[in-house]
């Protein structure tokens, strides 16, 4: 079971369109959850086909308020039987039965609004909307909101709001998924501004009958938004291929325990030479260094 969210900026496009498709065929999705489609009587302005490949899907949606906001969840109906759907203009969810989960099923498209006071009425709302439901919750979408001020980089943090939505998560009794891929889903001013606002929630019965379930934030393509796609089997292909060339990305930086690991590389080499000699082994043995705490950390982000 697949699935993926992303903030498309109006699907109406039909590069965007053709983007969503090629997404949902390379990962094998069963259901797509689609933000801010920036369409008004979206049955009749979409080819909903043209972003699902074939004519065989489910769909429920919630029109934008002019070109702000809409809301479109696209699903296999082979994996998604739909009994129930309930809509706001920030969330729209439904209900069914699918065939690895016993009993109901619910899949909740969420697209947080920019003024505090409306994500806290949001969060209050999907905070009832659960309560009142027996399911297994998936809560998935473009929150529009931190959990805390390491989720954005030169970008503007208010505490009480990010605050807000972590009771909401704790009072909801959900889990955020630990993302791999990008640290960051929103990209603005060509990475200047960094965010992580689109993210997926689930709640225990989901993690206790998928234990391995993993979110990964694929690259941004066409949009300042990454799409995340939630996936519930570990999937094993056999050994590693033999290793890419050695690269160093800019992400490593950010990571803790990079500097101190370059400056103790640096400073404990030990070698010999002409001056050009020592300074290519020190790099080379610099390089060696952050081979193999790249690859402790590829181990601890794939077994945590």
């Amino acid at each position: 079971m697949n699935l993926m969210t992303l903030n498309i900026r109006g699907i109406g496009e039909t590069a965007k369109a053709e983007w969503v498709c090629r997404l949902k065929r390379n990962q094998r999705l069963s259901l797509i959850a689609i933000q801010e489609t920036q369409l008004g009587d979206l049955e009749n302005s979409l080819n909903i086909a043209r972003c699902w490949g074939n004519d065989n899907y489910g769909f429920e949606y919630v029109d934008a308020s002019g070109r702000s906001g809409g809301l479109l969840t696209i699903w296999d109906p082979s994996f998604f039987s739909v009994d129930e759907s309930v809509m706001s203009r920030h969330f729209l969810a439904i209900f069914g039965s699918c065939p690895t989960i016993d009993g109901q099923i619910a899949v909740v498209n969420v697209y947080g609004p920019k003024l505090a006071s409306e994500k806290a009425k949001l969060w209050g709302d999907l905070l009832n909307l659960k309560q009142t439901k027996h399911a297994t919750w998936i809560i998935l979408g473009d929150f529009n909101e931190v959990r805390g001020l390491e989720e954005r980089i030169n970008s503007s943090f208010c505490k009480s709001s990010s605050n807000s939505f972590n009771n909401f998560i704790d009072q909801a009794e959900l889990y955020d998924l630990k993302m791999g891929g990008n640290r960051f889903t929103y990209f603005r001013q060509w990475g200047a501004k960094l965010s992580k606002l689109d993210r997926i929630l689930v709640c225990s019965s989901f993690v206790e009958k998928f234990p391995t379930a993993s979110s990964v934030a694929l690259p941004k393509e066409l949009l300042d938004h990454s799409p995340v796609i939630l996936k519930t089997d570990s999937e094993d292909f056999g050994p590693p291929p033999p290793p890419p060339p050695f690269k160093l990305f800019n992400s490593w930086m950010l990571r803790e325990g990079f500097d101190q690991l370059v400056v103790k590389s640096w400073e404990t080499y030990r070698g010999f030479g002409a001056a050009d000699s020592y300074l290519a082994n020190k790099l080379r043995y610099l390089k060696g260094e952050l081979k193999k705490w790249r690859s402790s950390e590829y181990h601890k982000e794939h077994t945590n």
